[in-house]
Protein backbone atom coordinates (compact mmCIF):
# COMPACT_ATOMS: atom_id res chain seq x y z
CA UNK A 1 0.00 0.00 0.00
CA UNK A 2 2.86 2.38 0.78
CA UNK A 3 4.34 1.73 -2.66
CA UNK A 4 0.98 2.49 -4.29
CA UNK A 5 0.68 5.77 -2.41
CA UNK A 6 4.19 6.76 -3.44
CA UNK A 7 3.54 5.80 -7.06
CA UNK A 8 0.30 7.76 -7.29
CA UNK A 9 1.08 10.81 -5.12
CA UNK A 10 2.25 12.87 -8.13
CA UNK A 11 3.79 15.66 -5.99
CA UNK A 12 0.32 16.76 -4.98
CA UNK A 13 1.59 18.57 -1.87
CA UNK A 14 5.19 19.42 -2.83
CA UNK A 15 7.12 21.03 -5.72
CA UNK A 16 7.78 18.88 -8.77
CA UNK A 17 11.53 18.12 -8.89
CA UNK A 18 13.33 19.42 -11.98
CA UNK A 19 14.41 15.94 -13.00
CA UNK A 20 10.72 15.02 -13.43
CA UNK A 21 10.19 17.83 -15.95
CA UNK A 22 8.95 17.22 -19.51
CA UNK A 23 9.03 19.22 -22.74
CA UNK A 24 6.61 21.96 -23.68
CA UNK A 25 5.36 19.86 -26.61
CA UNK A 26 4.15 17.12 -24.30
CA UNK A 27 2.48 19.57 -21.93
CA UNK A 28 0.80 21.26 -24.90
CA UNK A 29 -0.64 17.90 -25.94
CA UNK A 30 -2.07 17.34 -22.47
CA UNK A 31 -3.65 20.82 -22.52
CA UNK A 32 -5.11 20.18 -25.98
CA UNK A 33 -6.45 16.84 -24.74
CA UNK A 34 -8.06 18.72 -21.87
CA UNK A 35 -9.57 21.25 -24.28
CA UNK A 36 -11.04 18.80 -26.81
CA UNK A 37 -14.50 18.25 -25.39
CA UNK A 38 -17.88 17.61 -26.95
CA UNK A 39 -19.32 20.85 -25.43
CA UNK A 40 -16.39 22.83 -26.87
CA UNK A 41 -16.94 21.37 -30.34
CA UNK A 42 -20.64 22.13 -30.06
CA UNK A 43 -19.72 25.75 -29.26
CA UNK A 44 -17.56 25.88 -32.40
CA UNK A 45 -20.37 24.46 -34.51
CA UNK A 46 -22.98 26.88 -33.21
CA UNK A 47 -20.73 29.91 -33.61
CA UNK A 48 -19.85 28.83 -37.14
CA UNK A 49 -23.52 28.63 -38.07
CA UNK A 50 -24.28 31.95 -36.39
CA UNK A 51 -21.35 33.98 -37.74
CA UNK A 52 -20.14 32.35 -40.92
CA UNK A 53 -16.60 31.11 -41.41
CA UNK A 54 -14.80 34.45 -41.57
CA UNK A 55 -16.18 35.96 -38.36
CA UNK A 56 -16.19 32.60 -36.57
CA UNK A 57 -12.47 32.16 -37.23
CA UNK A 58 -11.91 35.71 -35.98
CA UNK A 59 -13.78 34.89 -32.75
CA UNK A 60 -11.87 31.63 -32.34
CA UNK A 61 -8.48 33.31 -32.80
CA UNK A 62 -9.33 36.28 -30.54
CA UNK A 63 -10.72 34.07 -27.79
CA UNK A 64 -7.72 31.75 -28.00
CA UNK A 65 -5.35 34.72 -27.80
CA UNK A 66 -7.06 36.04 -24.67
CA UNK A 67 -6.77 32.65 -23.00
CA UNK A 68 -3.13 32.32 -24.08
CA UNK A 69 -2.23 35.73 -22.65
CA UNK A 70 -3.69 34.84 -19.24
CA UNK A 71 -2.22 31.36 -19.52
CA UNK A 72 1.28 32.73 -20.08
CA UNK A 73 1.09 34.38 -16.66
CA UNK A 74 -0.23 31.30 -14.86
CA UNK A 75 2.29 29.06 -16.62
CA UNK A 76 5.21 31.27 -15.56
CA UNK A 77 4.13 31.05 -11.91
CA UNK A 78 3.80 27.27 -12.28
CA UNK A 79 7.19 26.74 -13.94
CA UNK A 80 9.01 28.84 -11.33
CA UNK A 81 7.30 27.49 -8.21
CA UNK A 82 6.65 23.96 -9.58
CA UNK A 83 3.54 23.84 -7.37
CA UNK A 84 -0.05 22.89 -8.13
CA UNK A 85 -2.69 25.60 -8.37
CA UNK A 86 -3.98 24.78 -4.91
CA UNK A 87 -0.59 25.11 -3.22
CA UNK A 88 0.03 28.39 -5.08
CA UNK A 89 -3.23 29.75 -3.67
CA UNK A 90 -1.83 29.47 -0.14
CA UNK A 91 0.47 32.44 -0.83
CA UNK A 92 -2.32 34.87 -1.76
CA UNK A 93 -5.40 33.51 0.08
CA UNK A 94 -3.64 32.13 3.14
CA UNK A 95 -3.28 28.49 4.13
CA UNK A 96 -6.78 28.26 5.57
CA UNK A 97 -8.32 30.57 2.98
CA UNK A 98 -6.82 28.53 0.17
CA UNK A 99 -8.71 25.48 1.40
CA UNK A 100 -12.02 27.26 0.83
CA UNK A 101 -10.99 28.37 -2.65
CA UNK A 102 -9.69 24.88 -3.43
CA UNK A 103 -13.00 23.45 -2.29
CA UNK A 104 -14.90 25.69 -4.70
CA UNK A 105 -12.60 24.77 -7.58
CA UNK A 106 -12.91 21.07 -6.74
CA UNK A 107 -16.70 21.38 -6.59
CA UNK A 108 -16.71 23.08 -9.99
CA UNK A 109 -14.59 20.32 -11.50
CA UNK A 110 -16.76 17.70 -9.81
CA UNK A 111 -19.83 19.21 -11.47
CA UNK A 112 -18.19 19.25 -14.89
CA UNK A 113 -16.97 15.71 -14.36
CA UNK A 114 -20.50 14.50 -13.78
CA UNK A 115 -21.92 16.48 -16.70
CA UNK A 116 -19.23 15.21 -19.07
CA UNK A 117 -19.55 11.61 -17.87
CA UNK A 118 -23.30 11.76 -18.49
CA UNK A 119 -22.76 13.24 -21.94
CA UNK A 120 -20.32 10.43 -22.68
CA UNK A 121 -22.88 7.80 -21.67
CA UNK A 122 -25.57 9.34 -23.87
CA UNK A 123 -23.33 9.78 -26.91
CA UNK A 124 -21.72 6.35 -26.64
CA UNK A 125 -25.07 4.61 -26.24
CA UNK A 126 -26.56 6.43 -29.24
CA UNK A 127 -23.58 5.71 -31.49
CA UNK A 128 -23.34 2.05 -30.47
CA UNK A 129 -27.03 1.38 -31.15
CA UNK A 130 -27.38 3.39 -34.38
CA UNK A 131 -24.29 2.14 -36.15
CA UNK A 132 -23.22 -1.10 -34.55
CA UNK A 133 -26.46 -2.52 -33.22
CA UNK A 134 -25.05 -2.80 -29.71
CA UNK A 135 -27.58 -2.07 -26.95
CA UNK A 136 -25.37 0.05 -24.68
CA UNK A 137 -27.48 1.73 -21.99
CA UNK A 138 -26.84 5.22 -20.70
CA UNK A 139 -25.80 3.88 -17.29
CA UNK A 140 -23.45 1.28 -18.77
CA UNK A 141 -21.82 3.81 -21.08
CA UNK A 142 -21.37 6.29 -18.23
CA UNK A 143 -19.86 3.68 -15.91
CA UNK A 144 -17.47 2.36 -18.58
CA UNK A 145 -16.30 5.88 -19.34
CA UNK A 146 -15.77 6.72 -15.67
CA UNK A 147 -13.78 3.54 -15.06
CA UNK A 148 -11.44 4.50 -17.93
CA UNK A 149 -11.08 8.03 -16.59
CA UNK A 150 -10.36 6.97 -13.00
CA UNK A 151 -7.95 4.22 -14.09
CA UNK A 152 -5.76 6.77 -15.87
CA UNK A 153 -6.09 9.61 -13.38
CA UNK A 154 -4.95 7.74 -10.27
CA UNK A 155 -1.43 7.63 -11.75
CA UNK A 156 -1.28 11.40 -12.19
CA UNK A 157 0.40 13.56 -14.81
CA UNK A 158 2.57 10.82 -16.29
CA UNK A 159 -0.47 8.77 -17.20
CA UNK A 160 -2.25 11.81 -18.66
CA UNK A 161 0.89 12.53 -20.66
CA UNK A 162 0.91 9.06 -22.19
CA UNK A 163 -2.82 9.14 -22.88
CA UNK A 164 -2.49 12.48 -24.68
CA UNK A 165 0.45 11.30 -26.78
CA UNK A 166 -1.78 8.50 -28.06
CA UNK A 167 -5.19 10.18 -28.16
CA UNK A 168 -4.55 13.74 -29.41
CA UNK A 169 -2.98 12.75 -32.77
CA UNK A 170 -5.84 10.28 -33.34
CA UNK A 171 -8.41 12.96 -32.56
CA UNK A 172 -6.68 15.34 -34.95
CA UNK A 173 -6.80 12.75 -37.72
CA UNK A 174 -10.48 11.95 -37.17
CA UNK A 175 -11.44 15.63 -37.03
CA UNK A 176 -9.53 16.21 -40.27
CA UNK A 177 -11.40 13.32 -41.89
CA UNK A 178 -14.70 14.85 -40.80
CA UNK A 179 -13.74 18.22 -42.24
CA UNK A 180 -12.63 16.81 -45.60
CA UNK A 181 -15.54 14.41 -45.91
CA UNK A 182 -18.15 17.06 -45.13
CA UNK A 183 -16.73 19.51 -47.67
CA UNK A 184 -16.99 17.19 -50.66
CA UNK A 185 -19.34 18.79 -53.14
CA UNK A 186 -20.70 21.29 -50.63
CA UNK A 187 -20.68 25.08 -50.65
CA UNK A 188 -19.78 26.66 -47.35
CA UNK A 189 -21.14 29.96 -46.06
CA UNK A 190 -18.17 32.27 -45.59
CA UNK A 191 -19.97 35.49 -44.71
CA UNK A 192 -22.89 36.17 -42.40
CA UNK A 193 -26.52 35.73 -43.37
CA UNK A 194 -27.84 37.29 -40.22
CA UNK A 195 -28.34 36.20 -36.65
CA UNK A 196 -28.29 37.93 -33.30
CA UNK A 197 -24.88 36.75 -32.07
CA UNK A 198 -22.34 39.57 -32.10
CA UNK A 199 -18.62 39.09 -32.61
CA UNK A 200 -17.92 40.41 -29.10
CA UNK A 201 -20.32 37.95 -27.47
CA UNK A 202 -18.82 35.15 -29.55
CA UNK A 203 -15.28 36.00 -28.41
CA UNK A 204 -16.58 35.95 -24.83
CA UNK A 205 -18.09 32.51 -25.40
CA UNK A 206 -14.78 31.19 -26.74
CA UNK A 207 -12.82 32.66 -23.82
CA UNK A 208 -15.36 31.27 -21.38
CA UNK A 209 -15.04 27.72 -22.69
CA UNK A 210 -11.59 27.23 -21.17
CA UNK A 211 -11.09 29.97 -18.61
CA UNK A 212 -11.25 27.48 -15.72
CA UNK A 213 -8.56 25.45 -17.49
CA UNK A 214 -6.33 28.54 -17.68
CA UNK A 215 -6.72 29.16 -13.95
CA UNK A 216 -5.67 25.54 -13.37
CA UNK A 217 -2.76 25.58 -15.84
CA UNK A 218 -0.21 25.28 -12.98
CA UNK A 219 -1.41 21.71 -12.38
CA UNK A 220 0.16 20.82 -15.74
CA UNK A 221 2.84 23.45 -16.35
CA UNK A 222 4.55 22.74 -13.02
CA UNK A 223 6.07 19.80 -14.90
CA UNK A 224 7.70 22.04 -17.53
CA UNK A 225 11.49 21.77 -17.85
CA UNK A 226 11.73 25.56 -17.85
CA UNK A 227 9.66 28.73 -18.06
CA UNK A 228 10.20 28.74 -21.82
CA UNK A 229 8.75 25.24 -22.15
CA UNK A 230 5.71 26.24 -20.06
CA UNK A 231 5.01 29.37 -22.10
CA UNK A 232 5.48 27.45 -25.35
CA UNK A 233 2.97 24.83 -24.22
CA UNK A 234 0.29 27.39 -23.36
CA UNK A 235 0.73 29.48 -26.51
CA UNK A 236 0.69 26.46 -28.84
CA UNK A 237 -2.26 24.82 -27.09
CA UNK A 238 -4.46 27.88 -26.63
CA UNK A 239 -3.50 30.40 -29.32
CA UNK A 240 -3.17 27.73 -32.02
CA UNK A 241 -4.68 24.42 -30.87
CA UNK A 242 -7.95 25.74 -29.43
CA UNK A 243 -8.90 27.79 -32.55
CA UNK A 244 -8.09 24.79 -34.75
CA UNK A 245 -10.38 22.55 -32.68
CA UNK A 246 -13.19 25.08 -32.90
CA UNK A 247 -12.61 25.54 -36.61
CA UNK A 248 -12.65 21.77 -37.17
CA UNK A 249 -16.09 21.73 -35.56
CA UNK A 250 -17.40 24.81 -37.38
CA UNK A 251 -16.47 23.82 -40.95
CA UNK A 252 -18.50 20.57 -41.12
CA UNK A 253 -21.42 22.40 -39.51
CA UNK A 254 -21.30 25.14 -42.12
CA UNK A 255 -21.10 22.56 -44.88
CA UNK A 256 -24.02 20.48 -43.62
CA UNK A 257 -26.03 23.15 -41.75
CA UNK A 258 -26.05 20.97 -38.63
CA UNK A 259 -24.61 21.79 -35.23
CA UNK A 260 -23.59 18.47 -33.69
CA UNK A 261 -20.20 17.34 -35.06
CA UNK A 262 -20.60 13.75 -33.86
CA UNK A 263 -24.05 13.56 -35.47
CA UNK A 264 -22.57 14.96 -38.69
CA UNK A 265 -19.87 12.30 -38.70
CA UNK A 266 -22.42 9.56 -38.12
CA UNK A 267 -24.64 10.76 -40.97
CA UNK A 268 -21.62 10.90 -43.27
CA UNK A 269 -20.98 7.23 -42.55
CA UNK A 270 -17.96 7.94 -40.36
CA UNK A 271 -19.11 5.62 -37.59
CA UNK A 272 -15.71 4.53 -36.30
CA UNK A 273 -14.17 8.04 -36.32
CA UNK A 274 -17.28 9.36 -34.57
CA UNK A 275 -17.00 6.70 -31.91
CA UNK A 276 -13.30 7.49 -31.41
CA UNK A 277 -14.06 11.21 -31.08
CA UNK A 278 -16.71 10.46 -28.45
CA UNK A 279 -14.45 8.13 -26.47
CA UNK A 280 -11.13 9.96 -26.61
CA UNK A 281 -12.42 13.54 -26.46
CA UNK A 282 -14.34 12.71 -23.30
CA UNK A 283 -11.65 10.45 -21.83
CA UNK A 284 -8.83 13.01 -22.08
CA UNK A 285 -10.88 16.01 -20.93
CA UNK A 286 -12.62 14.31 -18.02
CA UNK A 287 -9.43 12.62 -16.84
CA UNK A 288 -7.95 16.11 -16.59
CA UNK A 289 -11.03 17.34 -14.71
CA UNK A 290 -10.62 14.50 -12.24
CA UNK A 291 -6.86 15.08 -11.99
CA UNK A 292 -7.18 18.75 -11.02
CA UNK A 293 -10.05 17.87 -8.71
CA UNK A 294 -7.91 15.27 -6.93
CA UNK A 295 -5.10 17.82 -6.46
CA UNK A 296 -7.58 20.22 -4.88
CA UNK A 297 -8.91 17.52 -2.56
CA UNK A 298 -5.33 16.55 -1.65
CA UNK A 299 -4.70 20.16 -0.59
CA UNK A 300 -7.82 20.11 1.60
CA UNK A 301 -7.52 16.61 3.07
CA UNK A 302 -3.81 16.57 3.72
CA UNK A 303 -3.62 13.18 5.40
CA UNK A 304 -5.55 11.22 2.77
CA UNK A 305 -3.76 9.39 -0.05
CA UNK A 306 -4.32 11.13 -3.35
CA UNK A 307 -5.30 7.94 -5.18
CA UNK A 308 -8.05 7.27 -2.65
CA UNK A 309 -9.41 10.79 -3.15
CA UNK A 310 -9.34 10.27 -6.92
CA UNK A 311 -11.25 7.00 -6.74
CA UNK A 312 -13.79 8.43 -4.30
CA UNK A 313 -14.39 11.54 -6.42
CA UNK A 314 -14.76 9.46 -9.58
CA UNK A 315 -17.19 7.08 -7.86
CA UNK A 316 -19.40 9.88 -6.51
CA UNK A 317 -19.26 11.73 -9.83
CA UNK A 318 -20.38 8.58 -11.64
CA UNK A 319 -23.31 8.12 -9.27
CA UNK A 320 -24.38 11.72 -9.84
CA UNK A 321 -24.17 11.26 -13.63
CA UNK A 322 -26.04 7.93 -13.65
CA UNK A 323 -28.74 9.34 -11.37
CA UNK A 324 -29.40 11.99 -14.02
CA UNK A 325 -29.15 14.96 -11.68
CA UNK A 326 -26.26 16.68 -13.47
CA UNK A 327 -28.71 19.24 -14.91
CA UNK A 328 -28.98 20.66 -11.39
CA UNK A 329 -25.29 21.56 -11.57
CA UNK A 330 -25.46 23.45 -14.87
CA UNK A 331 -26.89 26.80 -13.63
CA UNK A 332 -24.45 26.70 -10.72
CA UNK A 333 -21.52 25.97 -13.03
CA UNK A 334 -22.50 28.84 -15.34
CA UNK A 335 -22.55 31.21 -12.36
CA UNK A 336 -19.06 30.05 -11.44
CA UNK A 337 -17.93 31.09 -14.93
CA UNK A 338 -17.42 34.62 -13.57
CA UNK A 339 -16.31 33.51 -10.09
CA UNK A 340 -13.32 31.40 -11.19
CA UNK A 341 -11.30 33.88 -13.36
CA UNK A 342 -10.72 36.32 -10.44
CA UNK A 343 -8.76 33.58 -8.65
CA UNK A 344 -6.09 33.72 -11.34
CA UNK A 345 -6.14 37.53 -11.33
CA UNK A 346 -5.41 37.53 -7.60
CA UNK A 347 -2.59 35.01 -7.51
CA UNK A 348 -0.94 36.58 -10.57
CA UNK A 349 -1.14 40.04 -8.98
CA UNK A 350 0.27 38.63 -5.76
CA UNK A 351 3.16 36.91 -7.56
CA UNK A 352 4.13 39.71 -9.92
CA UNK A 353 3.27 42.82 -7.85
CA UNK A 354 2.34 42.35 -4.19
CA UNK A 355 4.59 39.71 -2.61
CA UNK A 356 6.91 39.00 -5.50
CA UNK A 357 8.71 36.06 -7.03
CA UNK A 358 11.17 35.51 -4.17
CA UNK A 359 8.45 34.71 -1.62
CA UNK A 360 6.81 32.17 -3.92
CA UNK A 361 10.02 30.46 -4.87
CA UNK A 362 10.99 30.15 -1.22
CA UNK A 363 8.12 27.70 -0.89
CA UNK A 364 7.04 29.28 2.41
CA UNK A 365 3.71 31.16 2.37
CA UNK A 366 3.81 34.04 4.83
CA UNK A 367 0.14 33.74 5.74
CA UNK A 368 0.45 30.22 7.15
CA UNK A 369 -2.96 29.18 8.56
CA UNK A 370 -4.62 32.57 8.20
CA UNK A 371 -6.87 34.02 5.51
CA UNK A 372 -6.05 37.08 3.45
CA UNK A 373 -9.09 39.33 3.56
CA UNK A 374 -7.74 41.50 0.74
CA UNK A 375 -7.84 38.49 -1.56
CA UNK A 376 -11.35 37.44 -0.54
CA UNK A 377 -12.68 41.00 -0.82
CA UNK A 378 -11.21 41.44 -4.28
CA UNK A 379 -12.54 38.04 -5.32
CA UNK A 380 -16.14 38.73 -4.27
CA UNK A 381 -16.29 42.20 -5.81
CA UNK A 382 -14.66 41.06 -9.05
CA UNK A 383 -17.10 38.15 -9.37
CA UNK A 384 -19.93 40.66 -8.95
CA UNK A 385 -18.46 42.85 -11.69
CA UNK A 386 -18.27 39.81 -13.98
CA UNK A 387 -21.93 39.07 -13.26
CA UNK A 388 -22.88 42.66 -14.10
CA UNK A 389 -20.96 42.38 -17.38
CA UNK A 390 -22.83 39.19 -18.19
CA UNK A 391 -26.12 41.07 -17.84
CA UNK A 392 -24.87 44.03 -19.87
CA UNK A 393 -24.84 46.45 -16.93
CA UNK A 394 -21.06 46.98 -16.94
CA UNK A 395 -19.12 47.31 -20.19
CA UNK A 396 -15.36 47.15 -19.70
CA UNK A 397 -13.89 44.63 -22.11
CA UNK A 398 -17.43 43.28 -22.80
CA UNK A 399 -16.10 39.82 -21.92
CA UNK A 400 -17.30 38.76 -18.42
CA UNK A 401 -14.38 36.41 -17.74
CA UNK A 402 -11.87 39.11 -18.67
CA UNK A 403 -13.69 41.81 -16.69
CA UNK A 404 -13.74 39.74 -13.52
CA UNK A 405 -10.10 38.70 -14.02
CA UNK A 406 -8.84 42.28 -14.51
CA UNK A 407 -11.02 43.67 -11.73
CA UNK A 408 -9.70 41.11 -9.26
CA UNK A 409 -6.06 41.89 -10.06
CA UNK A 410 -6.56 45.66 -9.78
CA UNK A 411 -8.68 45.49 -6.63
CA UNK A 412 -6.31 43.08 -4.91
CA UNK A 413 -3.32 45.34 -5.51
CA UNK A 414 -5.29 48.36 -4.30
CA UNK A 415 -6.57 46.61 -1.16
CA UNK A 416 -3.11 45.39 -0.25
CA UNK A 417 -1.96 49.02 -0.28
CA UNK A 418 -4.67 50.06 2.15
CA UNK A 419 -3.99 49.78 5.87
CA UNK A 420 -7.52 48.52 6.55
CA UNK A 421 -6.82 45.39 4.51
CA UNK A 422 -3.33 44.72 5.82
CA UNK A 423 -2.76 41.12 6.82
CA UNK A 424 -3.10 40.48 10.49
Amino acid sequence: MANLERLTDDYSRSPVPHEAGVSGVRIAMVIVGFAITLPLMLTGSKLGLALGLRDALTAFLAGGLILALIGVGTSVVAARTRLSTYKILEFSFGRLGAKYVSGLLALTLFGWYGVTAALFGQALGSAAVDFYGLPVSFAAGTIVGSVLMVAITVFGFKALDRLSIFAVPLLAVFLAIAVMQSLEGMNMRVGVDGGDTSLGVSISMVAGTYIVGVVLVPDLCRYARSVGHAVFAVVVALALGLPLILGAAAIPSLATKQADLVEIMLKLGLGLPALFVIVFATWTSNANNLYSMSLGLAAIFERAAKWKLTVAAGFIGTLVAVAGITDIFLPFLLVLGVAIPPIAGIYLADYFVVQGRAIYESGKPQLLSRANFAAFSAWLIAAGIGALTTNGWVLLTRIPACDSFLAAAILYIAFCKLRHFRRH
